[in-house]
């Protein structure tokens, strides 16, 4: 049975050029407290930093690292979906691609 771990690697990125995240959106994480912009390189910006959803994910909550996948959410039509959620989308694509 595979494992997460051997899923293949998709980058944040992957999710903007795909359409399904759009540059100048907000992702939030799950209780709504903090936030941060997406930039079109796949950054996220919180006040002034810039980094990868993982290290503004960990910035956001104070600790020394953070699975930006499983922390950050986008808000679609008035609910919040993981951004882990876009990733295995993208992965479908990837194997449909493939087949």
């Amino acid at each position: 049975m595979p494992t997460r771990r051997g899923e293949p690697r998709v980058a944040f990125s992957s999710v903007i050029e795909a359409g399904l995240v759009r540059a100048g959106e907000r992702l939030v994480d799950g209780k709504g407290r903090h936030n941060a912009l997406v930039r079109a390189d796949g950054a996220l910006t919180l006040g002034p930093a810039v980094g990868s959803i993982h290290k503004i994910g960990a910035l956001a909550q104070g600790l020394p690292a953070c699975n930006g996948w499983t922390f950050w959410h986008i808000e679609r039509a008035g609910k919040r979906v993981l951004i882990d959620e876009l990733r295995t989308a993208i992965r479908a694509t990837m194997k449909e691609a493939a087949e």
